[in-house]
């Protein structure tokens, strides 16, 4: 069952895989709707016959399969007056009105177990993405996928489970009608799907469409995200205004990608209700002059028919609107696949706490075969030992410090710490004791303490440990000096905060978090002199109590390390204190005489 969906249905496998027996129960409540609506209609015909003439009484001959209606009417003993029929009628359409909000009410309730369900799976999937295929992936696209595309995919599933429901009416329609005249319903049937293939070439072209608009959807996020990224640049050089010209352009693109969209849905409305109705007149003169049939069989088949054609207009509707998010259902099932074909490595061991050293040993790594960034590293980093690489820009310190870290998995050797291999270490319990400090410090749009703590519980006993930190950090009478204290509001990327206060606070959530090691990317290199000085007594204050490695271009901060390790072209060249490689390596020598350390 799931292999046919999947090859003949794959929007409805999609929805299904995500919602199961839910799709079923919607589908039911919409037959069970139609069949409401479909009694309530019926009771029209001898409605018409007591009105025609009040003497009358109504008769179930001209009902078809559905005199049982009438007959059971009888049976339990009521006379077919006007009254009852009428009474029989409303109470039809009031079980209608009740099934009808309780479909509405369930389709809605799934919408949003829906879109929860695909949030979530996109979170998870991300925060097991392996890091390679992250850095090489399009931020553009994660960002429209994970942002503009989600509301797509909820319209997609909106738009098709109107679909769904448009399409058991119509079968409950048709079906009801066919009870009454097989002639007439395989007539209507018949004109209905000849017209509908007039259609599939307009269906064809929407799909097309929609899946340009959100390759150029995912292109202008990524190039709204460079805006940002390089605003400075841009204002300074006087060149914002040639990419605002360029972003326009995009801008125009998508919208002439939505303006065909438009026009095609435009023409497929124009042409729709004249051509169902072209179907119905001549299937009615066809079933009088051919056919010799009665005309109050044809108005209760009409009756039935013009509720299908009702559907039948509201499916076509909601196709041609779920063609034109179908380019973001098959882009959002593809970026999920995507994540989910790269996930993060991880053995099984749980990482219990450095005990001795950390060794690597023969590392190579390489994004291709013929352009490696590492060779033959063999190193040991002892327990609670400060540690920096040094060398020139692609010497490959980070990407070093990101296997350490085991954001990448090198392509040849083993990091091990004490006798594990990293690789056979639960990788989240490792990276839990890790804190990492970045060149640009990472700050929310949130408190203080809840930089600090990641959204821990405002405890006693956090509390104790978030002032322990910020003591560390040297930023607790910065802090006590705010006017909201520990709750006081950042504001985006820390606006508020110098670049010292940044850093220090960064360096309070990794302390808070009671780690084994700090890792340090440049994370001075941005600040001023005297800033800088005074993160580094912070840093020197740390040593001994942490395994701290760090990359520095300013080698003034590296002075009081345990050990400088000096790279170049992706080798290790020496290592040793920072007076032993002055000595000893050449390269190292110039570098630190030309920055006059």
């Amino acid at each position: 069952m799931k292999s046919l969906l999947k090859k003949f249905l794959p929007d409805l496998f999609y929805f299904y895989k995500h919602l199961g027996y839910r799709m079923i129960f919607l589908l039911l409540t919409s037959i069970f709707v139609g069949i409401l609506d479909g009694l309530g209609l019926t009771m029209f015909l001898p409605l018409l016959e007591l009105v025609a003439d009040e003497n009358a009484t109504a008769s179930s001959e001209k009902l078809g399969q559905l005199s049982f209606l009438l007959d059971g009417l009888e049976l339990i003993g009521f006379q077919l007056t006007l009254n009852v029929v009428l009474l029989t009628m409303f109470g039809f359409f009031v079980f209608k009105g009740i099934a009808t909000f309780f479909e509405r009410y369930v389709r809605v309730v799934y919408q949003q177990y829906f879109i929860a369900k695909i949030r979530m799976e996109i979170i998870q999937a991300l925060a097991n993405y392996n890091y390679n295929a992250f850095v090489r992936a399009d931020a553009g696209a994660i960002q429209n996928t994970m942002s503009g595309e989600v509301e797509r995919v909820l319209q997609s599933f909106r738009t098709y489970s109107t679909i769904l429901q448009q399409f058991v009416m119509i079968l409950a329609y048709a079906g009801l009608a066919f009870l009454v005249s097989p002639e007439f319903a395989v007539l209507i049937t018949i004109g209905g799907v000849l017209s509908n293939f007039l259609f599939s070439a307009l269906y064809r072209k929407t799909k097309i469409l929609s899946s340009e608009l959100v390759g150029r959807n995912s292109a202008f996020q990524g190039y709204l995200i460079q805006v940002v990224a390089f605003f400075k640049y841009l204002k300074a050089t006087a060149t914002i205004q040639r990419y605002v010209r360029f972003l326009e352009k995009k801008v125009l693109d998508i919208e002439e990608t939505n303006r065909k969209m438009g026009v095609l849905n435009s023409i497929m409305m124009g042409m729709r209700e004249p051509m169902m109705i072209g179907v119905v007149v001549g299937v009615i003169l066809i079933q009088i002059n051919v056919l010799g049939g009665g005309l109050g069989t044809i108005i209760l088949s009409l009756l039935f028919f013009y509720r299908a054609l009702t559907s039948l207009t509201a499916l076509q509707t909601s196709y041609n609107q779920f063609l034109g998010f179908s380019g973001s259902l098959v882009n959002m099932s593809d970026f999920v696949k995507d994540l989910k074909a790269h996930p993060t490595v991880s053995g099984k061991t749980p990482f219990h706490g450095i005990k001795n050293e950390i060794s690597l040993r023969n590392i190579g790594f390489g994004y291709s075969e013929n352009r490696p960034i590492l060779k033959d590293i063999n190193l040991k980093i002892g327990r609670n030992q400060s540690v920096a690489f040094v060398g020139e820009s692609g010497s490959g310190k980070t990407t070093l410090m990101n296997i350490v870290t085991g954001l990448i998995t090198p392509t040849s050797g083993e990091c091990w710490i004490d006798d594990v291999k990293v690789s056979d270490l639960s990788i989240q319990s490792l990276q839990r004791r890790i804190g990492y400090i970045t060149q640009d410090p990472v700050i929310f749009d949130d408190s203080v303490f809840n930089n600090v703590t990641l959204w821990e519980e405002k405890t006693e006993e956090n509390l104790v440990r978030f002032h322990e930190a910020l003591r560390k950090a040297h930023i607790d009478d910065f802090v006590s000096g705010l006017e909201g204290k520990e709750d006081s509001r950042l504001g985006n990327n820390g606006n508020s905060l110098s670049g010292g206060q940044k850093q220090r606070i960064s360096i309070a959530r990794e302390l808070f978090k009671e780690v084994d090691f700090l890792f340090m990317d440049e994370a001075t290199s941005a600040l001023d002199s005297e800033t800088e000085r005074s993160i580094q007594q912070s840093i020197d204050e740390l040593k001994g109590q942490y395994t701290i490695i760090i990359i520095a271009h300013r080698l003034s901060t590296i002075k009081n390390v345990d050990q400088v390790v000096f790279m170049d072209k992706g080798t290790i060249k020496n290592h040793g204190t920072f007076q032993d490689l002055v000595n000893k390596e050449i390269k190292f020598k110039e570098m630190v005489n030309l920055q006059e350390v």
